[in-house]
Parts: C-alpha cells; structure tokens; sequence
C-alpha cells in the first residue's frame, strides 16, 4: 500500500426477497429479519457481538475503527457479526445484509474476493432480492445494480493545504464522492479523505474496482506534484508547520483529539518530506487510531472526562515523540 493509498474497504449490501426495506419495517419485522437470519451466520463461525448489551466503551471502540456508524449502535433489533480475518455481517442497518470489511494491506481485488466468497456462502440459504433489470434491489437507488461500494482511503496533506475543491468538483461530476471527516475551519481531519462513487448501478464490479484503482493512482500523482510545489514555493511556512506540530505533542500537557489528528498528520508529511527524520518506522494512521477517545477509554478500563481524556492523550504524545525522534 502506497503511502498516500492507506486503506481499501469494500461493503456488499443485500436484501431479501419477499421483505420490506429496513426503513418501512415494524420493529415485529425488524425482530423476525434478525431471528431468521442469525442462525444461518452462526453456522458459519460468526460470533454475534450484542449491541444492547455491548458497554459504552466497546461501541466507541468500533464506531472509531469504522465497523459501526453511531446511529445503528442506538436502533433496535439490529446484529453485528464478527470473524477473524472474514468481513463483518451487519443486519437490519440500511439493507437486511450488509457486509464489510476494511484493510490497510489487502488490495480491493482481494476484498472483492472475499466479500463476494461470503455472500455465495449466505446465497445457500437465502434469496437475495434482484431484478433482472435493476440488478440487486436496495432501499437507496444508487446502492443498486451490484449493491456492491469500493472505497479508497488516501492521505492528502498538500492537496488539503492549497484547497481541494475544485478537484471534488470534477470528481463529483465523473460520479466520485470524497468524503472525510472536517474540523472548524472545514478542512479535513489529519488530511484523510475517503473516495468512492455516487452510484454502482450501470457497470460490473470489476469496472469499478479497475476505475478507483485509476482514480486513486491519479489523485496520488496530483498530491505528490503539490507536494513538490508546496516544498519548493512554501518550504518556511512548512517547516514552520511542521515544527509547530512537532512542539505541540512533544511539550503539550492538554491535548484534544481533534489537535492530535491534525499535527499527527503534519510531521508525518514533515517525515516523508525529510524535514524530520525519526529513529523508527512511523505509522501515522495508526498512532492516530492509538490516541483517539475510544482507544484511550478502553486501555485505561473506564469512562474519562474531557479534560481527563486530553491529559492523557497529551502524556501519551510526549512519550511517543521521544520514542520516534529522540
């Protein structure tokens, strides 16, 4: 995987024949969706994780990891199914079936496989419902056809620096979606930003593995041209970034989230930049992932505070500045 390329994560979804979408059923169906399809995914050496009786901790856990959205940790009747190494079963999210699964190594060829392995496996038991015209039937149209969503996740600090607008302009015409998380002044967290499309209605997966796999490689190139323009025309303000951030976790003694994403960002684009050269590998992503709330709530074994949690997060961060550059 490409130091710009993070990630890959695919998301199959399915509905069963014969039912209403998840959005008109009763919660008597709902209960009746979860009952028929819980033995079948048991059969196949899921574990079923319990939401309702899953602590505050746990479920933060997984909505950070992007296992889990918020709202569905909150709805009724709903089942999450987890196997080592295999994609996570949702049901009764946004569809009946929605499987998922996401990975810094594997390539989107790789997941497509898998993904696809595990619904052939469930198609057994179930019928999927599908129209010879429409493909795969979903409750939001531009889910249907293969109901099938690639996504790439790609890491894009000069392009966020000079202002990305204009390229998710054109990409949204050509049918992409960048997404990601933003902060107060609207850029995005730590320059992570998600790319999928709009619809997969018209084409095969294939198509459009083989287009994001393209697109992906050609943002890439763009960000690694603003990354030279913003070394060569703007190398003060970078190294000051840069060395703000630096300072920042290594002396702060309250750190936010939101505060660790973004200088976490920045010197890693200081260290593939050689503005800063660490003694060991240095994986941004992770260290993110490692400092975020609910990482830090978990190790610590109980629920903190704001202030308790910045603290924490602030010690956490001088100690791993002195361990990657001292």
């Amino acid at each position: 995987m490409s130091k710009i390329i993070l990630g890959n994560k695919v998301k199959l979804y399915r509905n069963i024949d014969g039912k209403n979408f998840v959005n008109t059923m009763t919660e008597e169906e709902l209960r009746e969706n979860l009952e028929f399809l819980d033995p079948i995914i048991r059969e196949m050496g899921y574990e079923n994780l319990d939401i309702e009786k899953m602590s505050s901790l746990k479920k933060l856990k997984l909505i950070e990891e992007g296992r889990l959205g918020k709202r569905f940790v909150e709805e009724k009747n709903i089942g999450f199914y987890q196997k080592v190494g295999e994609p996570d079963i949702l049901i009764n999210s946004s569809e009946h079936l929605e499987l998922s699964k996401f990975s810094r190594t594997q390539s989107l060829d790789e997941l497509y496989k898998e993904i696809y392995d595990l619904e052939g496996r469930l198609e057994e038991n179930i019928n999927f419902a599908f129209s010879p015209e429409y493909g795969y039937l979903t409750s939001r149209v531009f889910n249907a056809g293969t109901g099938f969503k690639p996504i790439a996740f790609l890491y894009l600090p000069a392009l966020n620096y000079f202002g990305i607008n204009e390229i998710a302009k054109g990409l949204s015409r050509l049918g992409y979606t960048l997404g990601s998380y933003r902060d107060r002044s609207k850029k995005a967290l730590a320059s992570i930003y998600t790319l999928s499309f709009e619809s997969t209605l018209t084409e095969e997966e294939g198509s459009y593995i083989e287009k994001l796999k393209l697109i992906s490689e050609e943002i890439a190139d763009v960000e690694r041209e603003n990354r030279k323009k913003l070394y060569l025309d703007n190398i003060i303000s970078l190294e000051d970034m840069v060395n703000r951030s630096y300072g920042l976790l290594a002396n702060a003694r309250l750190l936010s989230e939101e505060e660790m994403m973004q200088s976490m960002s920045m010197i890693n684009l200081g260290i593939e930049l050689s503005i800063l050269k660490p003694n060991r590998e240095f994986d941004f992503y992770q260290e993110i992932m490692k400092l975020r709330n609910g990482h830090l709530q978990i190790e610590r074994g109980s629920i903190l505070d704001l202030k308790s949690r910045d603290i924490l997060r602030a010690n956490k961060s001088r100690a791993l500045m002195k361990e990657v550059f001292k």
